[in-house]
């Protein structure tokens, strides 16, 4: 399976300048530790102090999540949107 992840614009220049990548696995954590591997930015976006960050929302197919969703399934055409929380109103 793959999860697309969707940047916010704000967050553009985090990742090489992309605003969405494909990221293979199973789950939504397993996708987001392969994005790490290609994408060392990613994590020091996601985390800190090896907790989610608090000024990150994470949507995935439109539904706010926690770190404790990261085990959840991913199918094909899942959508996970980072936006910081500032964004977000």
């Amino acid at each position: 399976m793959r999860l697309t992840l969707r940047l916010s614009p704000a967050l553009q220049k985090t990742v090489k300048g992309k605003l969405e990548l494909s990221l293979p696995g199973g789950t939504i954590g397993q996708c987001l530790q392969a994005g790490q591997q290609d994408f060392a930015e990613l994590r020091e976006l996601l985390f800190r102090r090896d907790r989610l960050n608090p000024q990150i929302l994470l949507f995935h197919n439109n539904t706010l999540i926690t770190a404790a969703d990261f085990t959840a399934p991913v199918a094909e055409q899942d959508v996970l949107d980072i936006i910081p929380a500032i964004e977000a109103g």
